[in-house]
């Protein structure tokens, strides 16, 4: 063994042991031990079951998070031993907590609409291209833990401020975007960007009119974050899953740029909808110490879901076709992240180029960004309560969100999107195209396309995104460190 891929081996290990030797700091530590269920080494596999146990133990309150998780290895095809161990081991600690939580999740499997998977779900997608964002001051990291004991005070860009509001009882806010929500799905044969552009005001990133106020949540929001402040720079922006406002955010004096998004609400089921976001926004906060995934500041679900995050410039939805070195880089940045993923046990489900963000002011051809993933596994949730014909572009979607037989969303799921986006990223242009019926044809019958047909690529980047975009799962690469490493090869060669 190279001396190199010890600190690799025992990486995993230490983590493990960091828990044990302060098991209060396990609340944030538990998405990634509950990943290493998965991990090939049975020794890391038995530790992180040992861990969670010791976690459980000391921080009864994580019983019904752990129920949620655990149940889903045990429910698989081939279940996890160590998986049954830790849950066997919650459940005979904490029996009512655990009976409670899976009498819960199974209310909330009978009253969700069941939107996805269906056939033809894909056939009014608007092809999603988002709006430019605003001027934004940089990639920050939030520092420190904890919620802020100061003044809360919520700012408009006119100077006004809203002191902190009591919540009714019924948290209602009169929020008028929830009349917008029967428009989910109803996309009339537009370009791709008919949508997005008709949504917005002239200047293409608001839907607000002249005189604009945030809405009336946001005080309450700020009010229960860690933020002392939150400074409303400019007007709300309609995204896929939220309305999203550019915000300044002060903690213990520190200026943040963050991205404040109310989630769309759904007309039904809206208490089961909170609490599985909840649990998938505290899957994304325990993998966001990747270089190249957005940081989740903070979230919550009263008076509605909302998620503080680092604010994203633009995405690369945006772009026009990258040189060839910015598409190396951007290539590996995003395997980095799926890797990063996959190996803490979480899945996106829903990368596309909307969903790959830049945290510049403009797209500037002599600044290299790294590319970051945002909104990770929310569409695990979404796609149960809202129509996702708005929420995942059907040009780079997987066979199995087109028909159910090719299996579900897993793993396999952002090897393929993976492999989309690595197509555009060197040929500029996206993998399929045309009328939904013509893409899902394509996508179920013809052999994944190859780059080289279209634009002068790297040699053996055909074989890797023929490889990562295959229809059967089996025949894509087993795990994203092989992606990875094909696509670090790839440009180790086209740089010498």
């Amino acid at each position: 063994m190279t001396e190199d891929a010890a600190p690799g081996r025992d990486e995993p290990i230490a983590s493990l042991l960091a828990v044990f030797d302060d098991p209060t700091t396990g609340r944030r530590r538990l998405p990634g031990l509950v990943g290493k269920l998965d991990a090939e080494a049975e020794s890391v596999r038995l530790g992180a079951a040992w861990a969670i146990c010791h976690v459980a133990a000391h921080l009864p309150d994580t019983a019904a998070y752990l129920t949620r998780r655990l149940t889903d290895r045990i429910d698989d095809e081939e279940p996890s031993l160590e998986a049954e161990l830790a849950f066997d081991y919650v459940a005979a600690r904490y029996p009512e907590a655990v009976t409670e939580e899976l009498a819960a999740m199974e209310t909330e499997a009978e009253s969700r609409p069941r939107y996805w998977p269906v056939e033809g779900s894909l056939a009014r997608a608007n092809y999603h291209r988002p709006a430019v964002g605003e001027r934004d001051v940089g990639r920050t990291r939030l520092a420190g833990e904890g919620n802020s004991s100061g003044p809360q005070r919520v700012y408009t860009d006119d100077g006004s401020s809203h002191d902190r509001l009591q919540r009714g009882t019924d948290g209602a806010t009169g929020d008028p975007m929830d009349e917008d929500e029967a428009d989910d799905g109803d996309v009339s044969n537009e370009s791709p960007d008919a949508k997005s552009a008709s949504a917005n005001d002239s200047d293409g990133q608001s839907i607000d009119g002249p005189g604009w106020q945030p809405a009336d949540d946001i005080p309450t929001v700020v009010a229960d974050s860690r933020f002392d402040q939150l400074t409303v720079l400019a007007k709300r922006r309609r995204g896929r899953y939220a309305d999203v406002y550019r915000t300044l955010g002060v903690v213990d004096g520190e200026q943040l740029p963050v991205g404040l998004s109310l989630l769309h609400r759904p007309s039904q089921g809206a208490d089961a909808f909170a609490t599985a976001i909840d649990e998938r926004l505290a899957r994304w906060a325990g993998v966001d110490d990747h270089d190249n995934v957005v940081a989740v500041y903070d979230w919550g679900l009263d008076p509605r879901p909302w998620t503080a995050t680092e604010y994203m410039g633009f995405s690369l939805a945006d772009r026009d076709r990258l040189d060839r070195s910015e598409a190396l880089f951007n290539a590996r940045g995003l395997a980095a992240a799926v890797t990063h993923l996959h190996e803490n046990g979480v899945v996106h489900g829903g990368i596309d180029p909307g969903n790959v963000v830049y945290s510049g002011n403009v797209i500037d051809e002599d600044e290299v960004q790294p590319p970051l993933l945002d909104d990770v596994g929310l569409l695990h949730v979404v796609r149960n309560y809202f129509d996702p014909t708005s929420r995942l572009d059907p040009r780079y979607a997987a066979p199995e969100y087109f028909d159910r037989r090719f299996g579900r969303i897993d793993h396999a799921t952002d090897v393929y999107h993976l492999g989309a986006l690595v197509y555009l990223l060197f040929t500029g242009d996206p993998p399929y195209d045309g009328e939904y019926g013509r893409i899902r044809d394509r996508v179920l019958s013809d052999p994944p396309p190859r780059p080289s047909d279209v634009a002068d690529v790297p040699e053996g980047l055909d074989e890797v995104v023929t490889k990562a975009m295959a229809r059967q799962k089996l025949q894509r690469y087993e795990a994203v460190t092989h992606m990875e490493q094909e696509l670090r090869r790839i440009g180790m060669e086209d740089e010498t």
